[in-house]
């Protein structure tokens, strides 16, 4: 049970450090593991905050990981 908590505490972290603060489309999708269209709805939906500079628009990773703990409560 300890060794399960612990085995998901180190993937969680290596997950996290495998992408960047602020991810394209693309890599949040990959990210999340869905496909382009479920973002875009979620993105409509549920306001997925972007940050959007001279028509990059880019997600920040932490505000994707809140988005999926508060869609877990």
């Amino acid at each position: 049970m300890v060794q399960n908590a612990i085995e998901t505490a180190v993937a969680q972290a290596l997950k996290k450090n495998a992408y960047r603060p602020y991810m394209t489309q693309q890599e949040a999708c990959k990210y999340l593991h869905v496909a382009p269209s479920t973002f875009n709805r979620w993105i409509r939906n549920y306001k997925i905050p972007v940050v959007q500079i001279e028509g990059v628009k880019r997600y920040k990773r932490d505000s994707l990981d809140r988005f999926m703990e508060q869609i877990e409560q």
